[in-house]
């Protein structure tokens, strides 16, 4: 009987004990996850990105058919940054022969 009273009891130590404990653990959790949240907002994988697109698309809808020209003519066969078409071109095998 005593050896069923103190497995008792030491249970209840080690729920309450856990209990205690456990917003110490989800406090770290949750402010491990809010600081890589950060991170990568400041890196510019956040939300803003979305928001810069439709930004950008309101934009190009409010231009008037000049203003249009003109950009797609400045950025109209860019890629990623480069001009596809202003790329020096290199001989290919059969020119080379």
């Amino acid at each position: 009987m005593t050896k069923q009273f103190f497995k008792t009891v030491l249970a209840g130590i080690m729920v309450g004990l856990a209990l205690f404990m456990m917003p110490f653990f989800l406090l770290r959790i949750f402010l491990f996850f809010m600081l890589i949240a950060g991170a990568f907002r400041l890196l510019g994988f956040g939300r803003h990105r979305r928001e810069m697109r439709y930004a950008f698309a309101q934009k190009y809808q409010n231009m008037s058919e000049d203003e249009r020209k003109v950009f797609r003519q400045k950025w109209g066969n860019r890629c990623c940054g480069y001009d596809a078409h202003q790329m020096p071109s290199t001989p290919t095998n059969e020119e080379t022969k």
